[in-house]
C-alpha cells in the first residue's frame, strides 16, 4: 500500500510540475508584470493600471517576436541557399540584437519583466523552419515566416505607439515599426523573385 501512495504522490508532483513547466517565459513575464502593477499604490486608478498592463504586455510580446525573428534569421543564415536571403537574415539578426538591447534597457527603466525565451508559437515556427527542405523551398519558407512575424510585431508596435506612456516608449515603438516594415518588405520582394 505504501508503494502505491508513494507512486501516487510522485505522479501528482510530476503532473503539477509539468503543468507549471507548460507556462512559457512570455506567460510568466506577463503574470509577474500584472501582479506587480496590481500591487501598486491605491492612488493609481484602475484605468491607469490597465494602460500599464497593456504597455507591459506589448513590451513582452515585442521581446518574444524579436527573439523569434532573430532565431528564424539565425537558422536561415546557416541554411539559406540564396545569397540575398542570407544577407537579409544577417541584417535582421544584427538589427534585432540591437533592438533587443534597447528593449531590455527600456524595460529595466519601466520595471517591466521581459521573457527570457520566446513564446511557444515562436519555438514552433523555428522547429517548422528547421524541418523545411533545403534549397529554394527553405528560402521561401523563411521569407514567409519573416513576413508573418513582422506583421505581428508591427501590430504590437502600432498598439504600443498608441498607448505609449512616455517619449522613450514611443521612440522604441517607432524604431520597431521602421525596422520590421523594412524586413517585411524585403522578405516579400525576395519571395516574389524566388517564386
Amino acid at each position: 500500500m505504501k508503494p502505491t501512495l508513494m507512486s501516487a504522490a510522485l505522479l501528482a508532483g510530476f503532473l503539477i510540475n509539468a503543468g507549471c513547466a507548460s507556462d512559457d517565459s512570455t506567460s510568466k513575464a506577463n503574470k509577474v508584470n500584472e501582479e506587480r502593477i496590481d500591487k501598486q499604490a491605491i492612488a493609481i486608478s484602475d484605468d491607469d493600471k490597465d494602460k500599464a498592463k497593456d504597455v507591459s504586455k506589448s513590451l513582452v510580446d515585442l521581446a518574444s517576436m524579436s527573439m523569434t525573428e532573430y532565431e528564424l534569421s539565425k537558422v536561415a543564415f546557416q541554411r539559406a541557399t540564396n545569397p540575398q536571403v542570407k544577407a537579409l537574415a544577417q541584417q535582421a539578426m544584427n538589427e534585432h540584437q540591437q533592438s533587443e538591447r534597447d528593449l531590455r534597457a527600456l524595460a529595466r527603466q519601466l520595471n517591466v519583466t521581459l521573457p527570457t525565451t520566446m513564446a511557444r508559437e515562436g519555438k514552433s515556427r523555428i522547429d517548422d523552419l528547421q524541418d523545411a527542405q533545403a534549397g529554394t523551398a527553405f528560402d521561401i519558407d523563411y521569407l514567409s515566416e519573416m513576413a508573418k512575424v513582422n506583421d505581428k510585431a508591427l501590430d504590437i508596435a502600432d498598439d504600443l505607439d498608441d498607448n505609449a506612456p512616455n517619449d522613450a516608449v514611443k521612440e522604441l515603438a517607432k524604431k520597431v515599426q521602421t525596422n520590421d516594415e523594412k524586413h517585411k518588405d524585403q522578405a516579400k520582394q525576395l519571395k516574389n523573385v524566388l517564386e
